[in-house]
């Protein structure tokens, strides 16, 4: 086959008024060859009734194929549109055009022609992310949109349902067909090439013989008759899918154990990060560089069970010294990630009624409850707390707000800064509920959160409150040969996925009197579940999610359209002073259901802390929470915190993170005398090469190490009675920025707190930062800076 070189002119040009481009490319996608590819490229300024009317004549079989570009922060910059041999390119502007002389401005003229032309069938692939930018970044409406992935069975995100939706790999060029759905390249000729095989191949699918028979039974998108409401929140939740999605990285190193094997042309490897572990995925690949010899094999995980993996090598390795090993491409969508991609996609084809139950209606809506929970007959149960121990008010009326029979409590929420008793809020609802007669071997209570740390420090409270019936539900990836020490105290409770049968007796057996069930949100999306009649024992009727201020609000999509109908109360517990969703950073309009300012007016605030000493949490108050947080403290004096000026203190870049060598060496001393002394200590950072650093050297030392050292993003919800921080930066303000994860740091001790920074650094271009303002207040105290020779001579 000889391919056309791509021209240059299909390039936009910056000249304003010069004709719409016009070339031709030879299309590398199909094995058949076909004649040439006309291709118009214009701006959407350019598009006129003749350049329209001349596109629709080649649309011969009333279908057309789209595709797109997205640029920057997911918005639509170009649209393609393919018939059997013409593609017309727009390059779309920020703003609408105006019409003249009363005619149809550029893009009404393409949507009442083209996109919503009753004659043509639009068809695409991932056509729930197309619909929702044209509306979302061009106020554009599509009828008669055919989602391509819908038309064939299988996961709908990968490389297998892509060629099977193109016809199979006997009909295509593989290599080919997956560089043109490749979005991500800096060649903009590439890009472009890329976007027109995109939009024809999409064409091409409406040609096969199958597709008549596969489109009788397609579910078309309609967005004009989907309410403006309605879409917007469609559009805002695929939206943040694609750009979270975005922020995966395509390369990670994993982290592994020196004592690496080969047998039969297969690598056997022992891993050290659970964060950078390997798992078999449809397309991903692994790369293992040997450094000896700069030898380099590429293959595939065959299995990945706890610490250990194995790779099936295409050739062989000499493995001489240590290797490198390199996962390549995205990982598969979770199961929630996939749940959440298919409700946008049904609600858009008009096959999913999420928006006509209460609680989606409510939360994204704000259509008020029309039934309090009393009128579905059931008794308010009365607050309880067993043994001696008693609620402050703030914590009373949270629980009696969740407690709540009204129809304006179904779904509540309870803010609770740091120290406040979030979890004890928890289990006092659990075991009001449970002692309620309406509850009692009737009702079910589902207690999740995001992480699976969050739910076993709440399973842990239920304990300690003396409620042991429950059980923790969490994943073999997860416990096995990673976190099962975390789990030592629980292991009675604990049900591990591979421990669920899909034989309803047995599950029976499993859950045998079980009301309360604790879980990851991610977890109600695990088909296993389902599949054993697990939802059928323990109905999800009031769920109580803690971590919602870390939770992005389109993640409870799978939560709602599953369970909605049948679900009760909706309990959320969160501050969102402390740590955000996900990718907040980075995608600033992400929100959590703290953000949403229906839902958060109505909050209850959790206003005593009693962990931090008092001048530590009186600081917090004062700076984060606008003076609402009291203290109830034995420790009143500021020596609970010091700040350690680290002579030489140097930040230096470590791959996309930070390190501060001198720090390492200062945070070792310090947990040495700790350990020494028999303290219990942890130490937080910022930055993963830190925490990377100082584990090792605490290995090194010989002082204990495993669950010592942690990120600060991963330590909410944890505390320690002495806390030693790692700052990291010298220079630039860096993380300090974030006053959210600044809070998360500052406020984990429940006895003392050490800082270890540089005092010119805090005092200078960060003093501005709520570390820096921690740091002036405490200027007047004469001991609470150290230095670096006290720390030496144990001086602290």
């Amino acid at each position: 086959m000889i391919s056309v070189p791509w021209p240059r002119s299909i390039l936009p040009s910056t000249h304003c008024n010069m004709a719409p481009r016009l070339s031709e490319l030879q299309q590398d996608v199909f094995k058949k060859t076909y004649a040439p590819l006309r291709i118009t490229s214009l701006k959407e300024s350019e598009l006129s009734k003749d350049v329209v009317g001349q596109f629709l004549t080649t649309a011969v079989l009333d279908s057309i194929g789209l595709s797109a570009v997205y640029g920057k922060k997911g918005v639509l910059t170009l649209l393609a549109l393919a018939s059997a041999g013409d593609v017309l390119i727009i390059h779309l502007s920020g703003s609408q055009q105006q019409s003249r002389n009363h005619s149809l401005s550029p893009r009404q003229l393409l949507q009442h022609e083209i996109l919503c032309s009753t004659r043509l069938s639009k068809i695409a692939f991932d056509f729930e992310r197309l619909s929702t930018a044209l509306f979302l970044d061009c106020k554009l409406l599509i009828k008669d949109g055919v989602d391509i992935q819908s038309l064939v069975p299988g996961y709908r995100k990968t490389t297998a349902t892509l060629l099977a939706s193109l016809g199979g790999e006997t009909v295509l060029h593989r290599k080919n067909t997956l560089r043109a759905f490749e979005e991500h390249t800096k060649d903009k000729g590439l890009e472009m090439k890329n976007l027109a095989l995109r939009a024809w191949a999409s064409y091409m699918v409406s040609t096969f013989p199958s597709f008549a028979l596969s489109l009788r039974s397609a579910q078309h998108i309609d967005t004009k008759v989907i309410p403006k409401k309605v879409l917007a929140v469609l559009a805002k939740c695929a939206r943040d899918y694609d750009r979270l999605s975005a922020l995966k990285p395509m390369k990670v190193k994993n982290g592994i154990s020196p004592d690496v094997k080969i047998k039969n042309g297969s690598l056997q490897l022992q891993q050290t990060r659970f964060k950078t572990r390997m798992r078999r995925a449809k397309d991903q690949f692994v790369v293992v560089k040997c450094k000896a010899d700069k030898s380099t094999s590429i293959g595939r995980v065959s299995t990945a069970k706890g610490k250990s993996a194995t790779v099936n090598l295409n050739q062989s390795l000499p493995l001489q010294g240590r290797v490198s090993v390199y996962t390549i491409g995205k990982e598969d969508l979770t199961n929630a990630e996939a749940a959440r991609i298919d409700i946008i996609l049904t609600c858009l084809q008009r096959t999913n009624t999420f928006f006509e139950q209460p609680f989606a209606a409510f939360i994204f809506l704000q259509v008020p409850f029309s039934k309090p929970i009393s009128s579905i007959g059931m008794q308010l149960p009365a607050a309880y707390f067993p043994g001696t121990r008693t609620l402050n008010p703030s914590q009373l009326c949270a629980v009696k707000r969740i407690l709540s029979n009204a129809s304006s409590d179904r779904v509540c929420l309870i803010q609770g800064p740091p120290g406040t008793g979030k979890t004890t809020v928890i289990a006092a609802c659990v075991h009001s509920l449970i002692a309620n007669p309406a509850y009692r071997g009737e009702r079910s209570i589902w207690l999740v959160a995001q992480s699976n740390v969050a739910v076993k420090n709440i399973a842990e409270k239920l304990v300690d409150t003396d409620f042991f019936n429950f059980k923790l539900l969490v994943s073999l990836d997860f416990h096995f040969g990673w976190h099962e020490h975390l789990y030592a105290k629980l292991e009675s409770n604990v049900v591990r996925t591979d421990d669920i049968s899909d034989q309803f007796q047995q599950t029976v057996k499993l859950f045998a009197g079980c009301r309360v069930i604790l879980s990851t949100l991610s977890m109600l999306s695990n088909p296993r579940l389902a599949t054993a009649g697990v939802f059928r024992l323990v109905p999800i009727e009031t769920v109580v999610v803690d971590e919602a201020s870390q939770i992005e609000i389109g993640d409870y999509l799978p939560l709602l359209s599953k369970f909605g109908k049948g679900l009760r109360k909706l309990a959320f517990i969160g501050d969102d002073k402390q740590l955000a969703p996900y990718g907040q950073d980075d995608i600033g309009d992400l929100k959590s259901v703290f953000e949403v300012d229906h839902l958060k007016k109505r909050s209850v605030f959790l206003d005593i802390q009693y962990r931090m000493p008092k001048p530590i949490g009186d600081f917090l108050s004062r700076r984060v929470y606008d003076g609402k947080l009291n203290s109830q403290h034995t420790i009143s004096t500021k020596t609970s915190c010091r700040l350690a000026d680290i002579k030489l203190s140097q930040e230096r870049k470590s791959g996309t993170s930070w390190e501060n060598v001198e720090e390492v060496n200062a945070v070792i001393k310090i947990a040495q005398k700790y350990a020494s002394e028999g303290k219990s200590y942890r130490i937080i950072t910022p930055y993963d090469a830190q925490r990377n650093a100082i584990e090792k050297a605490l290995e090194a030392s010989g002082v204990p190490w495993e669950d010592r050292c942690f990120n600060v993003d991963s330590f909410q919800g944890n505390e320690a009675d002495h806390i030693i921080i790692s700052v990291v930066r010298s220079q630039k303000v860096g993380f300090l920025q974030n006053i959210r994860r600044s809070n998360v740091m500052l406020s984990r001790c429940k006895k003392s707190m050490t800082i270890c920074t540089s005092r010119a650094f805090l005092e200078g271009v960060a003093s501005s930062t709520l570390l820096g303002r921690l740091a002036k207040e405490w200027a007047e105290s004469r001991q609470s800076w150290i230095t670096s020779r006290d720390i030496l001579a144990d001086k602290f």
